[in-house]
């Protein structure tokens, strides 16, 4: 007899709406993926694991706007299909908001309120390329009340987008980072003195 097929099971995403003490043994490391299928999975698997504030992952990928368009075959690859390109670009935004954020907090189970921090295009030293880049994060409390981070430390989320000149990959870098909201408080107005 062969062996059997082991089958992933199709888990819901988990909604967190209360926060409970992180888990004593912290497994999250940083992943790099290649298929945002996977990247959604890793942040579907981190927050049932109770790891929602801890994940550092990279994701590099073609998106699914430039896939459409060349059937499947990266041999139909234009070398219009490029940060360079307003048409490019103007896709690539409407798939981060409309699809690649929605389902980052989907997957959370966190609602976070992603705002644009930064934007632009960043031409290399030598300028032979650039690199389009967005920046996006959350310092909020993602829908919590005050009264439930007793039980756990705040985070910020970061969301960095690049995409450059020479090919249509899409560089997707994803952090929760935990930090103390007073602290940044404080710093602000003693960095806006320097």
């Amino acid at each position: 007899m062969g062996k059997k097929k082991q089958s992933s099971a199709n888990v819901a995403p988990k909604v967190v709406d209360h926060l409970d003490p992180p888990p004593k043994v912290r497994a999250s490391r940083e992943q790099k993926f290649d298929k945002l299928e996977q990247f959604e999975e890793y942040i579907k698997n981190e927050s049932w694991d109770n790891e929602f504030d801890n994940i550092d992952i990279t994701l590099e990928y073609l998106p699914p706007f430039i896939v459409h368009e060349i059937h499947g075959d990266e041999n139909n690859i234009k070398e219009s299909m490029t940060a360079l390109n307003k048409k490019f670009r103007r896709h690539l935004h409407q798939h981060l908001t409309k699809h690649l954020i929605p389902e980052i907090n989907k997957m959370a189970g966190i609602n976070y309120k992603f705002k644009k921090i930064d934007e632009e295009l960043v031409p290399n030293t030598y300028g032979t390329s650039s690199v389009y880049h967005w920046h996006y994060e959350d310092k909020s409390n993602h829908g919590f009340e005050d009264a439930e981070y007793e039980k756990r430390n705040h985070w910020k989320v970061e969301l960095d987008v690049t995409c450059n000149s020479d090919n249509p990959y899409v560089t997707v870098h994803f952090q929760c980072i935990v930090f103390d909201p007073k602290e940044e408080a404080e710093a602000a107005p003693a960095a806006a003195k320097a």
